[in-house]
């Protein structure tokens, strides 16, 4: 379903959002640190289950599977990365929550919990906007301007899959965006000491192969172009461009699982009410739905493949709107 875009921004107090039950909100909001711990758990027994298996074969084939299937359970860890920046481990014992978070999720790709919600709340603030660092760094980039054919698109995912962007987009998010510089002294000690364990744990067991392969060759082909195909998602390629605006998409549980876990896709949601947790945004979803106000102005796309590329053609010239407004929470 498409339709007129809604503004997506920072919530209201729950009182002031009409329709929506104060008590039920913030039942929803509640951390689910167990459910959080558990789906990084099976995350990295994924991506250590494949490169094992690919290694007991032992052909070129089962490595290039192993590290299509481990690009794409790297996304899933930057996602559940994301979880750890909004707190949703623990909001009170936030060092507990930011340790444990970078740890499992932000140092193995060189990014901090710390540096990653800096960037992550100043794009909350002001989505789609100058003051957007997001909508900033894309809107500079013939990559990020629409509207482009799918087979244009297609091509870009292509070039981002063999790493032509790799280097520009590390560039990005380690220095520019300042997800790997200018931490506090906590966070710093953690990128030491994890850099120290990683170097001394690849020396050990001459890992330098498998971390190469298994690691670094999906994290910069596969993961750059998931990343890519998620910022068109959320921002890009719009029916109609401005301030505040997000894409809503729903996939198959292949496609999910695959490109989209953890209901990532449900975007504008979490833009609307950025305390809930993933887990919890397909009931947020189907509550804000079920009002024909919310309905006719949200954005919602079936399909990151077929949706979302043919929208990407359709699309109005991208432009943005110089000057940041305050954020309003949609009327449900």
């Amino acid at each position: 379903m498409n339709a007129r875009p809604a503004p997506s921004a920072a919530p209201a107090a729950p009182g002031e959002i009409d329709g929506l039950d104060r008590a039920w909100l913030a039942r929803l909001g509640q951390p689910v640190p167990a459910r959080l711990l558990s789906a990084v758990t099976c995350e990295w027994l994924l991506v250590a289950g494949a490169a094992a298996a690919a290694e007991h074969v032992g052909a070129w084939w089962a490595s290039a599977v192993a590290v299509l299937l481990i690009g794409t359970r790297q996304h899933a860890l930057l996602i559940l990365m994301h979880e750890f920046s909004h707190r949703q481990f623990d909001r009170r014992r936030t060092a507990l929550n930011d340790t444990l978070g970078d740890f499992l999720t932000a140092l193995p790709f060189l990014v901090t919990i710390h540096g990653f919600r800096r960037d992550h709340q100043a794009h909350h603030r002001h989505t789609g906007t100058a003051l957007d660092p997001n909508w900033v760094s894309g809107r500079g980039q013939a990559r990020y301007r629409f509207p482009k054919s799918r087979a244009a698109v297609a091509w870009l995912l292509v070039q981002h899959l063999c790493g032509l962007y790799t280097l520009r987009d590390l560039k990005g998010y380690l220095f520019t965006s300042g997800m790997a510089v200018s931490t506090p002294a906590p966070t710093r000690l953690r990128q030491a000491v994890f850099a120290l364990a990683a170097l001394l744990a690849a020396w050990h067991f001459h890992a330098w192969r498998l971390i190469g392969l298994y690691w670094l060759l999906p994290m910069f082909t596969v993961l750059i172009a998931l990343l890519y195909l998620r910022d068109i998602a959320e921002h890009f390629a719009l029916p109609r461009a401005g301030a505040g605006f997000s894409r809503s998409t729903r996939s198959s549980r292949l496609e999910g699982w695959l490109l989209a876990p953890y209901n990532v896709g449900l975007h504008a949601e979490h833009h609307l009410f950025p305390a809930v947790p993933a887990c919890r945004l397909p009931g947020l979803h189907a509550r804000l739905m079920a009002d024909p106000g919310h309905a006719r102005r949200a954005v919602v796309t079936r399909g990151l493949l077929t949706g979302v590329l043919t929208e990407a053609g359709a699309a109005p010239a991208t432009a943005v709107q110089e000057t940041a407004r305050p954020p309003t929470a949609a009327h449900a």
